[in-house]
C-alpha cells in the first residue's frame, strides 16, 4: 500500500511538472533544429546589414528675427533645426522656433496671442494660416504689427530661395488685416518693409 501511495505521489508530481512545463524546453537549451534556412539568413544579413549613412538626421542653421529692445528693429537670431526635405514640414518647425522666442537678450516678435495652425506652399508662395487668440491682443499697435509680419515673412523668405511671396489667413479665410492695423490682404514680399 505505501509502494502504491509513493507511485501515485511520484507520478502526480511528474505530471505536475509536464503540465507547467507545458512541453517546452528552456530557452538555453534550444537548438537551431526547428529554425529554418531562411530564418538562419535573415538573421545573418541583419547582424551584418548597418545603417545607411545618408539616413542620418541631418541639421542646419536658420534666421530667425526677433526685436532688438534698444532700436525697435528686427535683428537675426541663427538657429539649428532639422533639415527637413518635405516644404511644408520645413516652414512650420522653423515658425514654432519663432513662436518659442529668443535665447538671446531680444524681444520676440510673434505676440502671445498669435498661433500658426498650417501652411501651405504653392509654387513660390508660401501661404501661413494664422489663429488669432483674443484674449492676450497685445501686439504694440502699427509698429507691433509691422514688426511680426516682417519678421515672419523674412524668416520664411530665409529658408529657400525658391520662396518669394508669403500671404496671410486667419482661420483659414482671407481678412484685409491679420491684426486690425496695416494691410495684409495682398502678398508679402521682401520688398514690401
Amino acid at each position: 500500500m505505501k509502494n502504491k501511495v509513493f507511485v501515485f505521489f511520484l507520478l502526480s508530481i511528474c505530471l505536475i511538472f509536464l503540465v507547467s512545463c507545458n512541453g517546452k524546453r528552456p530557452e538555453n537549451l534550444k537548438s537551431d533544429a526547428g529554425v529554418s534556412t531562411e530564418q538562419k539568413e535573415n538573421k545573418k544579413l541583419s547582424d551584418e546589414i548597418k545603417p545607411d549613412e545618408t539616413e542620418k538626421l541631418k541639421f542646419r542653421i536658420i534666421n530667425l528675427y526677433f526685436v532688438n529692445p534698444n532700436t525697435e528693429e528686427l535683428k537675426v537670431e541663427k538657429r539649428q533645426v532639422f533639415d527637413l526635405k518635405e516644404k511644408t514640414s520645413m516652414i512650420k518647425q522653423v515658425l514654432r522656433s519663432l513662436k518659442l522666442g529668443p535665447v538671446s537678450n531680444l524681444k520676440p516678435s510673434v505676440p502671445a496671442n498669435i498661433e500658426f495652425k498650417d501652411v501651405f506652399v504653392y509654387g513660390d508662395k508660401v501661404y501661413i494660416d494664422l489663429h488669432k487668440n483674443n484674449e492676450n491682443p497685445a501686439i504694440g499697435g502699427v509698429q507691433g504689427e509691422e514688426l511680426f509680419l516682417e519678421a515672419v515673412v523674412k524668416t520664411v523668405l530665409d529658408i529657400s530661395p525658391e520662396y518669394k511671396k508669403v500671404f496671410f489667413l486667419v482661420d483659414g479665410e482671407q481678412v484685409d488685416s491679420v491684426l486690425g492695423h496695416l494691410d495684409s490682404s495682398n502678398y508679402f514680399s521682401r520688398d514690401s518693409f
